[in-house]
């Protein structure tokens, strides 16, 4: 059901504008989004439902993409509570449609957004989710990493910087100042020049080389 207020502007002239409707519906909506992420090797379906339904998560009626390998699609869902949304989030291999797995009840405040990426990790479908961070820096290049295997990141610059990321985490923010030369996965130097700088991006890789760069916003 739609409510509307009437906000009614200045005293009781002739000249005095129509009152402006407001309806609550876009006072109350609220926002978030979804970055699906296929890095799986094969192609993956994507489901999502909120937190609580009685629906089984892996029905057609909660599929909201099907990816193939190498692939980024982006799933936005509004409401009108003041409470976060809480949501269930599953992949399924496309094909044989027998492999699932799930992450169950992430949070997610009003325009927050989430990476939901599906790996494989020792040949079983694996899904991680984090909520985007992103932080640009004007003139640099700021960056987050997400790897399928244990790595060390290193950047060489003004200072030299060495972090290890496990697999199946996201790093926090790493400052960039040139998109080539300063970026090393494990010994492997890493070319980001198809960035654009000043912006904030994931760089999701397999230890030593860049699999997909995706923008946080």
């Amino acid at each position: 059901m739609t409510t509307a207020l009437l906000i009614a502007c200045g005293g009781g002239s002739s000249d005095s504008p129509e009152p402006t409707i407001v309806s609550m519906d876009d006072i109350s909506v609220r926002k978030i989004g979804i970055d699906l992420v296929n890095i799986a090797n094969e192609p993956v379906d994507f489901y999502i439902r909120e937190n609580g339904d009685s629906n089984p998560l892996f029905d057609d009626g909660n599929q909201v993409s099907s990816n193939p390998n190498y692939d980024n699609q982006y799933h936005g869902i509004s409401w009108t509570s003041a409470a976060p949304m809480r949501i269930d989030i599953g992949i399924q291999d496309t094909n044989s449609q027998t492999i699932q797995t799930e992450v169950n009840d992430v949070v997610l405040n009003d325009t927050e957004k989430l990476w939901a990426i599906a790996w494989q990790d020792g040949g079983e479908l694996t899904l991680s989710t984090d909520v985007e961070l992103p932080a640009p820096l004007e003139d640099k290049y700021r960056i987050r990493v997400f790897s399928i295997a244990d790595t060390w990141v290193q950047i060489i610059s003004t200072f030299v910087s060495t972090s290890e990321v496990k697999k199946g985490t996201f790093s926090p923010h790493m400052t960039i100042e040139n998109c080539s030369g300063e970026l090393y996965l494990g010994a492997n130097p890493t070319d980001i020049c198809d960035l654009d700088i000043g912006k904030s991006y994931l760089l999701i890789v397999n230890g030593e080389d860049l699999l997909l760069a995706a923008e946080e916003k």
